[in-house]
Formats: C-alpha cells, sequence, structure tokens
C-alpha cells in the first residue's frame, strides 16, 4: 500500500508538472507566435496593442518612408483605428511590420520586415485573421511569398512616384479650392457616381481634399489615402468625363501637392504602369518614379494555415 501511495504521489506531482507547462504554452500561444528559422533563428510575432511597441514599429518604419509608407499611415489616426497591426521581433528587436486595413469592402495587407523569414512569418500570422479575399500592394519580388498561401485573382503593375519639391503650377481661370467638412456629401456622391474604386469617408479625416468645380458642382478632386508625419499618400484623383484635358485634374492635385510638402512631408502616389498621361502629368508636378508596385487582389487558399515552423 505504502509503495501504491508514493507512485500516485509521484504520478500526481508529474501530472500537476505537465498540466502547468500546457498551461504556460497555452497562454503564450495566446499573446505571441514562434518562427523558426532553418538557422535556428527565432522570430516572434506579437500584435501590437501597447503604446510603447506602436512607437518602436514607427521608429522602425520611418527608416525608409517610401517604402513603407502604407504601414506608416495604418499606425496614425484615425486608420489606426481600422487596422490590425503585428509586429515580428528577433532578439528583442522589431524586424518586421504587417497591417491589415479594414475601412474597404475586403481587407488590404501589407508587410515589411528585413528578412524573408519575418516577412513569411507576418504574412502566415495575418491569414489566420483573414476569410478569404483580400488586397495587397507590395514589391514584385514578394508576390511569390504571397502566393505561398494564396490564390492570384487580379495582377496590376504599377509605379510608385514621389516629389519633396513639387513644381508650382497654375492655369488661368481654374481655381481648386480645398474642400470643406460639410461638403463631404457631395464629396462622397461624386467618387461614388465616378466609380473610385479606392475612396472610403474616413480617408476624408485623413489629410486634405481639393476640388474644381463648374457651376457650383464637384467636376474634379484629388485627396489623400493615407498621411503620417513624414510622408502622405496621394489617391482619389478622379475628374468627370466631360473636363478630361481641361486641365482641372492637374490643378487640383497641384493645390493638394501643395499643401502636403508646405509641412516638409514626402508626396507619394501609385499610378498603373500603362497610364501614360497620368504618368506625364505627375511628372509635370515633379514627380519621380522609385519602385514598382504589385496591386494584387488574392483568394486565400483553404488549406492555408499559419505554422510555427518553416
Amino acid at each position: 500500500m505504502r509503495g501504491f501511495r508514493e507512485v500516485w504521489r509521484i504520478n500526481s506531482k508529474a501530472r500537476r508538472i505537465v498540466l502547468g507547462i500546457a498551461i504556460g504554452l497555452c497562454l503564450r500561444s495566446q499573446i505571441l507566435s514562434r518562427y523558426h528559422g532553418f538557422t535556428g533563428d527565432i522570430v516572434e510575432i506579437k500584435k501590437v496593442a501597447s503604446a510603447r511597441l506602436l512607437a518602436a514599429c514607427r521608429r522602425f518604419l520611418e527608416n525608409d518612408p517610401p517604402s513603407n509608407v502604407l504601414i506608416l499611415g495604418d499606425l496614425y489616426l484615425p486608420l489606426f483605428g481600422v487596422s490590425d497591426i503585428y509586429c515580428a521581433l528577433a532578439n528583442g528587436e522589431i524586424v518586421g511590420v504587417c497591417t491589415i486595413y479594414h475601412a474597404f469592402a475586403i481587407p488590404s495587407l501589407t508587410v515589411n520586415a528585413t528578412t524573408t523569414m519575418a516577412k513569411e512569418a507576418l504574412i502566415q500570422k495575418a491569414l489566420t485573421e483573414i476569410r478569404s479575399d483580400f488586397i495587397s500592394l507590395c514589391p514584385p519580388e514578394d508576390v511569390d511569398l504571397l502566393k505561398n498561401h494564396s490564390t492570384v485573382l487580379e495582377f496590376r503593375p504599377e509605379h510608385q512616384m514621389i516629389t519633396e519639391s513639387p513644381t508650382r503650377v497654375k492655369r488661368d481661370g481654374i481655381r481648386a479650392y480645398r474642400v470643406r467638412k460639410k461638403e463631404l456629401e457631395a464629396l462622397d456622391r461624386f467618387y461614388i457616381e465616378h466609380h473610385a474604386e479606392a475612396w472610403v469617408p474616413i480617408q476624408f479625416e485623413t489629410g486634405p481634399y481639393f476640388c474644381v468645380k463648374d457651376d457650383n458642382r464637384i467636376v474634379s478632386a484629388a485627396g489623400v489615402h493615407l498621411v503620417a508625419p513624414q510622408i502622405a499618400q496621394l489617391g482619389n484623383i478622379v475628374t468627370d468625363e466631360a473636363y478630361i484635358n481641361c486641365g482641372f485634374g492637374t490643378v487640383c492635385t497641384a493645390a493638394l501637392v501643395s499643401s502636403l510638402a508646405r509641412k516638409g512631408r514626402i508626396v507619394s502616389l501609385f499610378v498603373r504602369i500603362g497610364n501614360a498621361p497620368a504618368i506625364h502629368m505627375y511628372e509635370k508636378l515633379g514627380f519621380v518614379k522609385v519602385r514598382d508596385i504589385a496591386f494584387l487582389v488574392m483568394r486565400k487558399n483553404p488549406s492555408s494555415q499559419s505554422s510555427t515552423r518553416f
């Protein structure tokens, strides 16, 4: 009987140890994921939920604002409020950041990291939060990383163009006005009628929008997707077909770029590679091409699951 009690006592202690380890691992998995590279390196993925970690992510991205423009914008209000943010850490240092922006009809995933392993880890983690279709804008060399876990539904090659010293442009008889908050409904209606694919009203809160009117009606408009302290991303540059080639889009965009650049920001935009008229207009305003971008609409593979090892 004594021997039986000793065995029971030992087994109970072992069970408590195993249970404690299991609970600890379970709790840890809720906080971060660990990814092991072939070289033994470990990348930890954490959701950004503290002011300290958010500030560290911003510092990491500020080293190259043009390459990180979309992620930087998601780290500031109001877009911060509609984005999930994850960071990759190696030896306690941030080596990558990704955001999932939820304001569009389908989420938009953007990733940047110093190593392929960190990018892969961030993509795997982000896809656990995405049900099916998503958008991504990435360097062409990162497309294959996304294709490891998803199928391409649409691919569109684009240029990123930037300016720090925009060229002033004036057209006699054409004046651009800053859109006021009370005109948001009219601006929203204009974009909906003209099928502006990347417009959502929250973008009006990020920075300035300018327009040209005819008979008190908006016929051309230009605004921003996001604004961060170091850089702004233009978007939603639309002109009614009846007013194309009248210089309205140029005047709107010039007023917008001048407003943003006065505060010392880099001004960035994406444009389809084959859109020669738009590229010509941006070059007249002082923009230069800095890199190629792949615009993707993807569908997450049903079998795609986050892995803790690769």
